[in-house]
C-alpha cells in the first residue's frame, strides 16, 4: 500500500496515540486467557500428505492449534475432516474454512465476508449456511471457530465482514471468528476493526501476520525494529476491544521465481518474535509456515502467474528441518509461560530506553523490552525480553523496591534495593513477578 504526504501524517498521528510505553495505556479489559501454539498449513504443501508419522511429529512439536488446510479428500474424507478428526482425538483445536456439504465452493464464509453488496437476502442464506456448518462439525470436540478472513483489505468488504460477524455470533455464540493479515494494511483501519471485533460475546481473534528477515539481510536489528513498530501499532488499536491477538512467526525460507526471499531466522530470532509479540499482550503464538513445497498463484484466467517455493519445520516429505526444533524448545517455554500469564491483563510494554512511565522498572541495559501485565488495576508482572537474537545474556535490571519473585518457578530472587541481574538466552524471555513498595 502507498501513502500520501497526508496519510502518512494521519497514520504517523495514529500510531502516537496512547503509546503503549505511556501512563495513558489503559490495561486490556480482557485477561491473556490460554495461549496459543499452533501452525499454518499443517497437511502438505504441494499434496496433501497427513499419514501417522506426520500426525505424530505435530504432537511432539507441542501444539493446541492446527491452522488452514488445503482442499483435498482421501479415502472419502476431506482434508479438512481428517485433520479436524485428529484434532478432535489429540486435544487440539482447528477452525473451519471450507463450504459445508451440498454448498458450492463460492459459499465459504470468507466468500461471504468479502461481498462489496448487502441485499435482504445475504443475512437469511447466510444464517443457513452457518446452520449448516455447525450441524456438520458440532460433534467434534476440536472444532475451535470460524476462518472468516484472510489478508481481505479491500474496504468495500467491511460492511458484509460486520454482518457476518454479527450472525456468527447469534447463531453459534460459543465459537470466534478469526481473520489473518498484517494489521497496518487495511485501509480505515479502525473501521476495519469495529466490524471484526465486536464490542461483547465471545471474543475475535485477529492473527498478525508480518515477516521481516529477508534473504540477503544478515543483521537482525533493522528487522526487529520494524518488527516493534508492526507489534506496537497492533497492541495499540487492541487497547479496550473485546478481542484478541496473535502472532504469525516467520519460520520459513521462500524463494520467488528461484529466486530468494524470505530467509530461515535463526531459533534465537524465531524466541525473539514470540518474546516481542507476548510482551504485547498477544495469545499466542502460530508459526507460517509447517509445510514445504511450491505454491502456484493463479490469475483470474486460472493460468499461472508465479510460482513460490517455501522451506517450513518440516521438508517436503514431512521430515524435521533444524527449525522444526527449535520450535520445539520454544513451544515449550510459551507452554509453561501461559500458565503464568493466562490470568492477567496486559498493561503496556516498555522498551529500555523509554521507562519513565514504567511501573516496575526504574533503569535498564540497551536492547531490553519490558512488558507489563498485573490484575487489570495493578501492575504486578515483568516480562524481560532480550531484543539480541545472537547474544545471550546477564542483564542488570534496577527495578521498583520489593520483592522479585521468579513468576514460572515461584522462588524469590537476590534483588537487593531493587537491583537485580538476570540471564537471558538469545533472543530469550523470562517472567517476573513484583511486588513494590508503596511509597
Amino acid at each position: 500500500m502507498r501513502w500520501g504526504p497526508l496519510g502518512a501524517l494521519l497514520l504517523c498521528a495514529c500510531q502516537v496515540w496512547k503509546p503503549t510505553d505511556s501512563a495513558q495505556f489503559q490495561p486490556q479489559p480482557l485477561p491473556v486467557g490460554p495461549l496459543t501454539i499452533g501452525v499454518w498449513l499443517p497437511a502438505g504443501l504441494s499434496e496433501y500428505r497427513f499419514g501417522p508419522a506426520d500426525q505424530q511429529r505435530l504432537l511432539d512439536l507441542g501444539l493446541n492449534t492446527l491452522v488452514w488446510v488445503q482442499r483435498a479428500s482421501r479415502d472419502s474424507l476431506t482434508a479438512e475432516a481428517e485433520v479436524m478428526a485428529f484434532c478432535s482425538r489429540a486435544g487440539l483445536r482447528l477452525p473451519v474454512y471450507y463450504e459445508p456439504p451440498g454448498y458450492t465452493p463460492y459459499d465459504k464464509l470468507r466468500n461471504w465476508a468479502t461481498r462489496a453488496q448487502l441485499d435482504s437476502a445475504f443475512a437469511p442464506a447466510l444464517r443457513e449456511r452457518v446452520g449448516a456448518l455447525r450441524k456438520r462439525w458440532e460433534g467434534e470436540a476440536g472444532f475451535w471457530g470460524y476462518l472468516v478472513g484472510h489478508e481481505d483489505y479491500d474496504q468495500a468488504f467491511y460492511p458484509a465482514l460486520r454482518a457476518t460477524v454479527e450472525i456468527l455470533q447469534q447463531e453459534d455464540e460459543g465459537r470466534p471468528a478469526i481473520a489473518v493479515g498484517r494489521l497496518d494494511h487495511f485501509p480505515k483501519l479502525d473501521t476495519f476493526l469495529d466490524a471484526f471485533f465486536p464490542t461483547a460475546g465471545v471474543p475475535n481473534v485477529f492473527q498478525h501476520e508480518h515477516y521481516v528477515f529477508r534473504a540477503g539481510e544478515g543483521e537482525a536489528g533493522e528487522a526487529l525494529g520494524q518488527l516493534a513498530k508492526s507489534y506496537d501499532l497492533v497492541a495499540r488499536r487492541m487497547q479496550g476491544r473485546n478481542g484478541r491477538w496473535q502472532a504469525i512467526l516467520q519460520a520459513h525460507a521462500e524463494w520467488r521465481e528461484g529466486k530468494p526471499y524470505y530467509r530461515k531466522p535463526s531459533e534465537g530470532e524465531m524466541r525473539v518474535q514470540a518474546g516481542m509479540a507476548l510482551a504485547r499482550g498477544a495469545s499466542g503464538i502460530v508459526y507460517f509456515l509447517y509445510s514445504s513445497g511450491v505454491e502456484e498463484l493463479l490469475d483470474e484466467g486460472g493460468k499461472v502467474r508465479a510460482r513460490w517455493t517455501y522451506e517450513g519445520l518440516v521438508d517436503g516429505l514431512g521430515l524435521p528441518t533444524e527449525s522444526y526444533a527449535a520450535a520445539r524448545r520454544l513451544n515449550a517455554q510459551v507452554r509453561l509461560l501461559g500458565q503464568a500469564l493466562e490470568p492477567l491483563h496486559f498493561h503496556g510494554v516498555y522498551p529500555a530506553g523509554q521507562l519513565r512511565d514504567n511501573p516496575l522498572v526504574a533503569r535498564a541495559e540497551a536492547d531490553l523490552e519490558f512488558g507489563i501485565f498485573g490484575d487489570g488495576h495493578q501492575a504486578s508482572h515483568l516480562l524481560v525480553v532480550n531484543r539480541r537474537p545472537a547474544q545471550a545474556r546477564r542483564v542488570a535490571l534496577e527495578l521498583r523496591p520489593g520483592p522479585v519473585r521468579d513468576a514460572l518457578a515461584d522462588t524469590l530472587l537476590a534483588a537487593p534495593e531493587g537491583r537485580l541481574h538476570l540471564a537471558l538466552e538469545a533472543g530469550g524471555f523470562h517472567l517476573l513477578e513484583l511486588q513494590p513498595t508503596i511509597p
